[in-house]
């Protein structure tokens, strides 16, 4: 049986597209705290780094190293681009 999708990493990854940057941000940060259990937004976050707002594209960063260092860690693989940077 598979696993079931992580309800809240989903919700989280839905408002890394939001329209208001604070909240982009937040999302981001949020995601870096879940470590290896947010591994599947790297693909999103990774998209962020070109984000208008600063603060924004710094915690996207911040959070890709986190998650990257985790997926590297224990093994765990996004579904999207390869982990180095």
């Amino acid at each position: 049986m598979p696993a079931q999708p992580d309800r809240l990493i989903g919700k989280l990854m839905e408002k890394l597209s939001d329209a208001d940057p604070l909240t982009r941000r937040n999302a981001a940060g949020a995601l870096r705290l879940h470590g290896a259990r947010a591994v599947g937004a790297i693909p999103a976050l990774a998209a962020m780094l070109t984000d208008d707002n600063p603060n924004v594209r710094r915690e996207a960063e911040m959070a890709l190293d986190r998650l990257r260092s985790a997926a590297l860690r224990t093994g765990t693989h996004s579904s999207g681009p390869c982990l180095a940077r």
